[in-house]
Parts: structure tokens; sequence; C-alpha cells
């Protein structure tokens, strides 16, 4: 955790029906909320952005209905409210001491996010969740998801029922050099929030519901997942001791689970009650830019807690922001 030093929030000024509204969203403040408590233990600077895009898209809307001095009276009055609340956000972060800035931007907020990365070096990007019910995550069906997909840092989803304390952390791990550098994040974010770490390897079922279904001797399909699961065990220790973390997790909290990746992670979540789910996202096919196979696209579509899905290393942005089209971004 000790990485984040430039910190950058997404701020959403809108709150239900309301494209401005006097008080911040849930998810806005868990979010920040969040990056608070972390530039508190890091010492990171803070960047807050909103998009005022919503607002002046409703402007555009009623601007044949209005004369357009009073038009500009509107907009007038719609920045010089946006500024009074991102002002309030800023003079929060430096009462707690941390160096802090404001942004508003007309712009796509996704992408507007993603260009001050690019620009400015940010190294963690903040934004909170808002919940559909079981229909999964509303911002991850837009704003999150392009973000996990296109941003080249790290992406924390926050949760609106997480309260305050990170308690318990999981770390699923596919054993690849993506997962290590995200279970080295998840055990610094554990040491500072004094949290349980467990981490997870889901073993794929593979053949062994057909050979179970064919006149093979039982013993043989035991042997067949006996095997799979001592090699997933020497992979296991591996992993523990290239990361260094042999000696630092509790054995109780090492899961090594039979099933679809994306359902066991889901499961071994809602069981251990995890505040946050610390996961690598995989390019496809090597090409940078295009984040989220079917397992961590399903997982952060369906998980309730808070998310911080890590980039693979050498991860580029795919986006030219000299010659950007929003509709194809």
């Amino acid at each position: 955790m000790d990485r984040f030093h430039n910190i950058l929030v997404g701020v959403d000024l809108a709150d239900g029906d309301l494209c401005l509204s006097h008080e911040f969203s849930t998810a806005t403040r868990s979010a920040v909320n969040k990056a608070l408590w972390l530039a508190q233990h890091t010492g990171a600077r803070i960047t807050f952005m909103a998009s005022l895009m919503p607002c002046l898209g409703d402007v555009r809307e009623t601007s044949s209905l209005v004369e357009m001095e009073q038009l500009q009276v509107v907009v007038d009055t719609i920045h010089e409210r946006a500024r009074a609340r991102m002002a309030g956000l800023v003079a929060e972060a430096q009462s707690h001491g941390i160096e802090a800035n404001e942004v508003r931007t007309d712009g796509p907020a996704w992408l507007k996010l993603i260009e001050a990365v690019v620009t400015n070096g940010h190294d963690l990007v903040l934004v909170g969740s808002h919940h559909q019910h079981a229909l999964g995550r509303l911002l991850l069906g837009s704003t999150g998801r392009r973000l996990i997909r296109k941003c080249p840092c790290p992406v924390w989803v926050t949760s609106p029922i997480e309260e305050g304390r990170v308690g318990t952390i999981l770390a699923p791990t596919d054993f690849s050099e993506t997962a290590d550098k995200s279970l080295r994040i998840a055990w610094s974010l554990a040491e500072k929030c004094e949290a349980d770490l467990h981490i997870l390897h889901a073993v794929p079922a593979g053949l062994e519901p057909v050979l179970r279904e064919i006149p093979i001797p039982e013993d043989d399909v035991d042997g067949f997942r006996a095997k799979l699961f001592a090699e997933a065990h020497r992979e296991f220790d591996d992993m523990l001791s290239r990361t260094g973390l042999n000696e630092k997790v509790d054995q109780k909290h090492c899961h090594i689970v039979t099933g679809p990746p994306h359902g066991v992670i889901e499961a071994v979540a809602k069981q251990h009650h995890a505040d946050l789910v610390v996961m690598a996202t995989q390019a496809r096919s090597g090409l940078s830019g295009i984040l989220m196979g079917n397992t961590a696209e399903s997982v952060l579509a369906n998980l309730t807690c808070s998310i911080l899905a890590i980039k693979p290393a050498g991860f580029r942005c795919p986006i030219d922001f000299d010659a950007v089209c929003v509709a194809d971004a």
C-alpha cells in the first residue's frame, strides 16, 4: 500500500434524480472516506475529480426553453455550486493534514479519470459503487468497468455497505506474476488495516465430473483428483515463498477449493465476510488494454464488497487522447 502516493478520487455530484445534490451519495462518501484513510496512512496526496457533464447535459436539453442570458446564469450557478462542494472536500482533506486539490470537468467521468492518470501519474483511482440490488453493480456496468479495463493504474471500487475499517481481505491467486503483485499489495493493506488476509486458489473440476460418469474405477478418479490437489498445494507453497508470505499468513486462511474460479471467489468472500477483494486482472491474448477475462469479469460484476483491481506489469492505456472519440473509447 505504500506505493500509493498520488490518489485520484472520482466524485459523483449527483444523487438519484438530482444532478447536483446538496449531499454526497453514500457511494461517493465511501470512496472519499477510503481515500482520506489511505492518505493518512501513506502520506499520499489526493485529487478529487468531478464531471459536470450530467448537469450541463440537462441544461442543454432545456436550452430551447430559456433565453441565453438565463441559460448562462444556470450554467454559472452549476459551476459555482460544484466548486463549493469540491472545495469542501479539499478543506476536509487539509484538516487531516493531507495535501489535496480538486478538478472539475465537463467530459465523461471515466475518460477524464483515465486521462488524469496518464497525464499526472496517479497511482490509484478510487470510485464508489452504486448497487443495483440483485442485478449487480450499476457502476461496473459503465464507469467502473471502463476504468478497470482501460485505466493503467490500480482501481479501487468501494462498496457503500463497507463501513470504515477493513477487517477481512480476500486475495485470489492463479499463481501468475500479476497475482503475486496483487498478493503483496493485499498483505501491505492487511498490515496497515490490521485485517485478516485470506488467500484463495480455485482448482477447476476439469474432467472429474465426466470421469465419474463413465466406467472408470473410482480409485482412479480419486487419484486424478488427489494429483490435481497435490500440484495445487505445491504451487501454493511456491507462491507463498516467492512473495515472502510463507511465514506471515495464517495457514487457516489459505484456501484451495474445487470449482469454477468466479463461483469459488464469490462463495469464499461471502463465507468469510470479506470487506475487500484484491484481485489481479489479466490481459486477453497478450493485448495490452483489453482486460478482464471471463473469471475477473464475472467476479467483478457480482461481488458486493469492495474491489481493488491490479493491472499486469507493462499494461499500457489503449486510449489515444490526442485523437480520442468518446463513442469509440
